[in-house]
């Protein structure tokens, strides 16, 4: 889960149902929640590209949260029962365009049955990791300054996926989640399986979780695995993090890699395509709130290339946030990229848009500065 969580209105089933001419029944047991970010800002980025110095001045979105609008609803079916649906769009605010034209509910798009046993959601959902990476970093695994994010690019999310949620037991939760491959005569060609298991202890939070992800075939999967947590000492939190992948992008199983926002390619950092090679990721950032409107933090980050290319990288950032109300957000970054040998890693906030962001060339180094503001509804 991230962060910081969109604020909800509540309406009731009946007027909601009418604005998305859904269902024509309705129970007083049951409700709809609309809600949204719009996320904008303004940017900076300096860097080599196609052999020269180069700067771009751009407006972006996304940039600490993605912007989007959403409906959730739950129905009390009696007996401890319910019924539930997440229906999430992603859009540009500059442009008011959908951020996946192709798709209506390109973010979520799910129905579910929950009750005392936990719950069980069928339909396009969030990764295990995209929910818990916001909780590993203080820049909320987003923002130009996530080493975590701009390194790690784990699967963001998945199509045809069937997960379980527990119920919480000590504070803790577990998930399990198979994404049907929909190849003829094979459970496992395509098919995308994960597990996740989250925990707050105190002032002490740890979640972790593993993703495995088959190509067509069967004979080719793509495997991450992820650690991390944070840990409030009272005036903000400190955060430790760590992401481990193999390094196939053979593996292009179509329930995730053809998805926007859910494609893993190690090419896009220049690490290879070698059997048995991997690359790991480490980040440690911290944060401190000042007052109760403002709160600063820093961290950084690397990532370190097992293959014969020796890709690594390094990330070193600040963040500033001022909130002007709970809803509304004004945030600031700086921060400094540096790739090795014919990496290329490049700074891309909570989503990457290519008009947006600079492409370094292989072994260039990065700097950046976003100017934000955030208001959830």
């Amino acid at each position: 889960m991230q962060s910081h969580q969109p604020f909800h209105r509540r309406f009731g089933l009946i007027p909601a149902a009418l604005l998305l001419a859904t269902a024509p029944a309705a129970f007083a047991q049951s409700s709809v929640t609309i809600y949204g970010v719009v996320d904008v800002y303004t940017a900076y980025q300096k860097s080599t590209v196609g052999g020269k110095d180069t700067s771009l001045w751009a407006m972006g979105n996304n940039g600490q949260m993605t912007s989007r609008l959403g409906f959730k609803g739950i129905e009390d079916l009696g007996g401890g029962y319910r019924a539930s649906f997440n229906l999430e769009t992603g859009f540009d605010p500059s442009t008011g365009g959908l951020q996946n034209s192709y798709r209506y509910f390109d973010r979520q798009s799910w129905v579910g049955l929950g009750g005392g046993f936990g719950e069980v959601r069928v339909g396009r959902q969030n990764s295990v990791m995209f929910l818990y990476s916001g909780n590993m970093d203080a820049f909320g695994a987003a923002t130009y300054g996530s080493a975590y994010n701009n390194f790690a690019n784990w699967l963001a999310r998945v199509d045809n996926d069937i997960s379980y949620i527990s119920p919480r037991f000590a504070n803790t939760t577990l998930e399990l989640h198979y994404s049907v491959g929909e190849r003829a005569g094979s459970t496992a060609g395509n098919a995308v399986y994960q597990i996740g298991m989250q925990t707050q202890q105190g002032p002490v939070y740890v979640g972790s979780a593993y993703l495995n992800a088959n190509n067509a075939t069967n004979t080719n999967s793509v495997k991450q695995f992820m650690l991390g947590g944070n840990v409030d000492y009272g005036s903000g939190k400190v955060y430790l993090a760590f992401f481990r992948t193999n390094e196939v992008i053979s593996a292009t199983t179509g329930n995730v890699f053809t998805n926007p926002a859910g494609k893993y390619d190690p090419a896009g950092a220049v690490v290879g395509n070698t059997a048995g090679d991997y690359h790991n990721t480490y980040s440690l950032s911290a944060d401190y709130r000042i007052n109760a409107q403002t709160t600063v933090g820093a961290g950084g980050g690397f990532v370190k290339d097992a293959s014969r290319y020796n890709n690594n990288a390094r990330q070193f950032s600040l963040i500033v946030n001022y909130d002007l109300s709970k809803r509304t957000r004004l945030y600031a970054v700086a921060s400094r990229l540096i790739n090795q040998n014919t990496a290329a890693y490049r700074m891309t906030g909570a989503s990457f848009t290519a008009s947006q962001a600079l492409s370094p060339d292989a072994g260039a180094s990065e700097t950046g500065v976003q100017l934000g503001i955030r208001h959830t509804f």
